[in-house]
């Protein structure tokens, strides 16, 4: 379905309307249009898949899909590669292990720090919600995670933090842009903006999230294991990329940095690919993580 720009958003407004607003939580809504492609491995790295160059939509369209208005539609996006999963507690554990070694980063206060001449927090190793622990000594910095969170996702992980990682394993935070397009993909399901297809309201579709699809919606409760909700995989081939933890982007917004995908204690309306948040780079939050792109 192709309609102009006009009628479009008014026919967009009233079906996502439907969609956000639709009754109960075991109320199924159906998902029609095309499926997505399969997953491309990036041959160079299996942990992460390629997302194509090309246009793609973005923001508050239809309206109703986010909580703003990306400032022109379409946008060309260059190809690039994106992790699979969040970095997890174990692969943050061993970058600490080389990067201290290194001395790229250092231990002081009980807690992880960049280059002395910046001083910025990279992980809050006192805080309780962090898995992640030192478990060596002056001379032999170890750093162990907890029996049993090994694969879920580090939180108490600043925006520093995460580039950081990015920038030690030769990676770098995606750009909100690229992290919506791998989030939304092309499906025209609501229909199309100068023949690109609008994508996905949510990453796995327009199915209202569920327990099978996404952990999302419970203030006290906390990560699950990275790919535990697989039936939730993007459109080109991410996981959890709706719930769970919320992801660093390298996008700013002022002072502040942008974090996409809502987190197991979000409401269902954050987990829209059109869904932005904001926090202070310097901060960490135990519903923040992050995953790595490279060009």
């Amino acid at each position: 379905m192709i309609l102009s720009r006009d009628g479009f958003s008014l026919m967009a407004a009233l079906l996502a309307a439907l969609l956000l607003f639709a009754g109960c939580e075991d109320e199924e809504t159906a998902s029609v249009g095309e499926s997505p492609p399969e997953p491309i491995l990036d041959p160079a790295d299996s942990g992460m898949v390629i997302v194509p160059a090309g246009e793609c939509i973005l923001g508050n369209f239809p309206a109703g899909w986010g909580n703003y208005d990306a400032p022109e539609n379409p946008v060309w996006i260059d190809s690039f590669s994106l992790d699979r999963h969040e970095a997890t507690n174990q692969q943050y554990a061993d970058y600490l292990d080389s990067a201290l070694a290194d001395s790229v980063i250092f231990y002081r206060d009980e807690n992880i720090y960049d280059a002395p001449e910046n001083g910025h927090l990279l992980l809050e190793v006192t805080s309780e919600y962090c898995h992640i622990y030192f478990a060596g000594d002056t001379l032999e910095f170890v750093f162990d995670v907890e029996e049993g969170f090994e694969q879920m996702p580090v939180v108490m992980v600043t925006w520093y933090g995460a580039s950081s990682y990015a920038e030690y394993v030769g990676k770098r935070l995606p750009t909100e842009q690229e992290w919506e397009r791998a989030a939304r993909g092309l499906a025209e399901t609501y229909g199309s903006l100068d023949g690109i297809g609008v994508g996905y309201l949510y990453p796995w579709g327009n199915e209202i999230p569920d327990e099978d699809l996404a952990n999302f919606g419970d203030p006290n409760g906390s990560p699950m294991e990275v790919g535990s909700n697989g039936a939730g995989m993007s459109w080109f081939g991410a996981f959890g990329m709706a719930g769970n933890v919320t992801e660093w982007a390298s996008t700013s917004a002022g002072s502040a940095r942008i974090h996409r995908g809502g987190s197991f204690a979000s409401d269902r309306e954050l987990l829209q690919t059109a869904w932005r948040s904001l926090a202070d780079p310097h901060t960490s939050f135990r519903t923040i993580g992050f995953r790595c792109a490279r060009d």
